[in-house]
């Protein structure tokens, strides 16, 4: 096993004019590498390379036959999971590509109940292309629906029940430090029901996301479907936004207009609005973690 990121070992006497070093060598993995099927010399030459590339590695062990009467041990999955990882084998060399991967933005949602969204969030995200990773997701209400969608998927989970909490801030920070821990680049609110403080919006300022049922900055507040049906328009909106202190400064990144048809009820409007933000919701995630959009120090779209 050849462990990047450790104390360098001996180059033991190779130099730059050996001929054998003409060959490019694979560049190191940042977690590490099995060579079971390299030899001493293939070892030497590939720590010696990393030396030379000014990074660190060393051998903790080695691949020895099995005795007699000895149960073998059974790597499940490898080729499997070599060939998942775009892995190839040359002339008895690993090569991965992973290293050509540029690295997705980590992103935690924020829920309080069904997360509809978030499972459209997931399946967009499972996509190869998409340029985001869910890394956790965070309710404020424990046993919700959401938490399971996430499970199901394999994306870790955390509850930070606000009614423990004495205040808006001391929630905050709690949820604040579970971002940190996950080392978080976006945030995205989907359908959490917490108004937030405004040192963590601040913080978090051009990096947190929000959708809105409607056409912002009209029918704004909790009960975007009921105003929308008291006035009687005939297109209603969805609407995702960068996240704002000043409500009237939020900068908005996709909209979609939704039909209002003759006879809706709230549970009908809403149910037709949903369809639509599953599908703009992964597309504007997309378009700011890949960094197509971005929100300027100026506050606007850039």
């Amino acid at each position: 096993m050849l462990v990047p990121g450790g104390s360098p070992r001996s180059s033991h006497g190779y130099s730059r004019k050996d001929s054998s070093l003409k060959k490019k060598w694979p560049e190191p993995s940042t977690v590490g590498m099995e060579l079971p099927w390299w030899s001493k010399d293939q070892t030497d030459l590939v720590l010696y390379d990393i030396q030379q590339r000014q990074g660190e590695a060393w051998v903790i062990g080695s691949v020895v036959a099995c005795p007699e009467d000895s149960p073998c041990v059974t790597v499940k999955n490898l080729i499997e999971t070599m060939q998942t990882n775009e892995s190839v084998m040359s002339n008895g060399f690993l090569r991965s590509n992973l290293s050509a991967q540029p690295k997705k933005a980590r992103m935690a949602v924020l829920i309080s109940g069904t997360g509809s969204n978030l499972q459209a969030l997931i399946d967009s995200t499972r996509d190869p292309k998409s340029s985001t990773q869910i890394v956790v997701v965070i309710s404020n209400k424990a046993g919700v629906t959401g938490l399971d969608k996430a499970e199901k998927a394999g994306i870790p989970t955390r509850v930070v029940n606000h009614k423990l909490y004495k205040n808006r801030v001391e929630f905050d920070n709690t949820v604040d430090h579970v971002l940190e821990e996950f080392s978080i680049d976006i945030v995205y609110l989907a359908g959490f029901m917490r108004i937030l403080s405004g040192p963590f919006v601040r913080k978090w300022d051009r990096k947190m996301l929000n959708i809105y049922p409607s056409l912002l900055p009209s029918f704004n507040g909790s009960n975007a479907h009921e105003q929308v049906l008291e006035a009687v328009v005939m297109i209603t909106w969805c609407t995702i936004h960068f996240v704002a202190e000043d409500v009237d400064a939020e900068q908005i990144i996709l909209q979609e207009a939704v039909p209002v048809k003759r006879g809706d009820t709230v549970a009908t409007l809403s149910e037709r609005v949903k369809v639509v933000e599953h599908k703009i919701f992964p597309a504007a995630l997309q378009l700011v973690a890949s960094g197509a959009l971005r929100l300027g120090e100026d506050g606007k779209i850039h």
